[in-house]
């Protein structure tokens, strides 16, 4: 009885796996091709039974963790290793492999969609807690992931020898911050009562404030 079980559970485990082949591409043009109108959907899956939400996409943070997997699989068959695994510097002596480093930039990017989330609740005059904020998190994740892939692409490219691949790489960091501000703005507008430069100034804040406890985490493993 038990073996069944077990067989039962590894189907379930590979036909959700094998789906991620479908919805993944799916979800990625979705969030990229209309932000706001993903997040949108994000917030209505969320008032569905368990089984009848994301039907159609990926769950966001599985969404989100899949794109920074994917995109630590090509920062590897492009440049190799980070110069972080195997440095004793600072807090990179515990980054000692792949699977702690990937741990870091899941927290890392998380940071976006949960300080976010925070600023929506907030401006929506809601107490912060488990229940507010997981429909605004939910909806941030879709942002937050393609925003995540840019720079750790980015990232890669401005570690090529190739100052062209740098330039690109560079240019692509503030145009992907510049767009996610944008629509983070656009999105606190439309779903919370504050005006437009309140919105923008939150969007603002909860983005350089997120970009300096990243930079701060930077130094305490002593960068790259």
């Amino acid at each position: 009885m038990i073996f069944f079980h077990i067989l039962k559970s590894l189907d379930e485990l590979l036909y959700e796996l094998m789906t991620w082949l479908v919805f993944y591409p799916v979800t990625l043009w979705r969030s990229v091709r209309h932000p706001l109108q993903t997040m949108d959907y994000a917030r209505s899956e969320l008032r569905k039974q368990g089984r009848d939400q994301f039907r159609s996409t990926l769950r966001p943070p599985i969404y989100l963790l899949v794109t920074l997997v994917l995109a630590h699989i090509v920062e590897l068959q492009a440049v190799g290793d980070s110069k972080l695994i195997g440095s004793h510097v600072g807090l990179a002596d515990y980054i000692n492999d792949d699977t702690t480093l990937i741990i870091f930039r899941i927290i890392g990017f998380a940071l976006f969609p949960v300080v976010m989330a925070t600023i929506e609740t907030h401006l929506l005059g809601e107490p912060v807690n488990r229940t507010t904020l997981q429909k605004p998190f939910y909806a941030q994740c879709f942002l937050a992931a393609p925003f995540a892939l840019a720079l750790s692409l980015a990232s890669t490219a401005i570690r090529y020898s190739n100052a062209d691949l740098q330039t690109v790489g560079v240019a692509t960091v503030f145009v992907a911050s510049i767009l996610f501000v944008w629509a983070e703005a656009t999105w606190l507008a439309r779903s919370t009562p504050a005006s437009g430069a309140r919105a923008f100034a939150n969007a603002i804040g909860g983005f350089a404030g997120c970009t300096l406890i990243l930079t701060g985490l930077a130094l305490l493993i002593g960068g790259e």
